[in-house]
């Protein structure tokens, strides 16, 4: 595994390398810290006081302070080789043209969202990292505080029925880093909204289609479920379902769990496609509390195979329902929202 970590000096830096201290890396992973100074000097010195070199923040000295914390990083790492480099130009491009070298399975970055000044540092980086990307992205939020890497963390994954959700998943499966993690896979859903129903066949209608997503939602959370055990890394797998507004309802459940890193797919990279992922992805990444890890450039292998078997699961069971009820004369059993399988974890909401 090869993980790009941007540090520029701050507190935030330090909840960075918090955050990578804080998990089991794969052995031989590759850690590439880097800092990019930028080619204005009076910016330079504006900026880079942070590491404690005053006004004598030239490219030598910063290679110092920057290689001395990759040693001390790597110390308490193991089997893992950390390194770093200076760059010089601007942070965005000079990351992002990094990466296109380097290959990184994970860029990792703060995020300060203080003031005006802070908006033109690392916070407005990061989030042009996270858009302009093509492998995930962790943005380190919150007061990050160095944890044992066997004490696990609460990760949630929220998930709607698209190809992205599902490649965050896989993507999950396969992160051995996150063993002995709570993983809480939560499905959001928008309420049915009376102003929206104009008749009693509308209103049956919404209700039929409401009931047919919510169903939907819930046996792709019952296979995706069963992949993440499969790959044996969590300490324990729960998931649900819950009606309300996507983003607020992340956000509300992420800091009442509390979540210590939201893992979320991502829809599209650029331009109009980009505005789907965007409504929500960059308002939790720009909200959330915690650290927010987004999926991208990953694509699903067997989406499409999973979902259909679960609409045609749907159809056996509907089929079933009306047998039973035609032999018995009784009300269908039914596989209704918010059964006892589908409840998100306890303090979540």
């Amino acid at each position: 595994m090869k993980i790009i970590a941007a540090l520029d000096g701050s507190e935030h830096s330090s909840s960075t390398l918090h955050f990578l201290l804080s998990f089991h890396w794969p052995a031989g992973t590759w850690i590439k810290l880097l800092h990019v100074m930028p080619g204005d000097h009076g910016v330079l010195n504006y900026v880079m006081h942070a590491f404690g070199k005053g006004n004598e923040c030239d490219t030598e000295n910063v290679a110092h302070v920057l290689s001395g914390i990759a040693e001390e990083t790597a110390r308490e790492l193991q089997n893992v080789s950390v390194s770093s480099e200076v760059l010089i130009g601007d942070p965005v491009d000079a990351i992002l043209s990094f990466a296109d070298t380097f290959h990184p399975n994970l860029i990792v970055t703060g995020s300060r969202k203080k003031t005006a000044v802070d908006s033109l540092l690392l916070g407005s980086v990061s989030q042009s990292i996270l858009e302009k990307a093509t492998c995930p992205v962790a943005i380190v939020r919150g007061d990050l505080r160095k944890s044992s890497p066997d004490s696990g963390a609460n990760v949630l994954c929220p998930v709607d029925d698209s190809e992205h959700s599902a490649a965050a998943v896989e993507w999950l499966q396969w992160q051995t880093w996150l063993k002995q993690s709570h993983i809480a896979l939560l499905s959001v859903t928008e309420p049915l909204h009376e102003s929206a129903i104009e008749s009693v066949k509308s209103a049956s209608d919404h209700l039929l289609t409401y009931h047919a997503e919510k169903g939907l939602m819930e046996g792709l959370l019952d296979k995706w479920a069963a992949h993440l055990q499969e790959g044996g890394n969590a300490r324990e797998i729960t998931r649900g379902t819950v009606d309300g507004a996507p983003k607020e309802t992340i956000l509300k459940g992420a800091h009442n769990w509390p979540s210590d890193l939201i893992v979320m797919g991502a829809h599209g990279r650029t331009g109009i496609a980009n505005l789907v992922l965007g409504s929500v992805s960059r308002h939790v990444s720009n909200h959330a509390t915690c650290t927010v890890l987004v999926v991208k450039g990953m694509e699903s292998t067997d989406y499409h195979e999973v979902r259909q078997k679960t609409l045609d699961n749907m159809v056996l069971d509907d089929l079933a329902t009306e047998k039973t009820k035609y032999k018995q004369n009784s009300p269908p059993s039914g596989n209704m929202a918010g059964s006892n399988a589908h409840v998100p974890p306890t303090g979540l909401f």
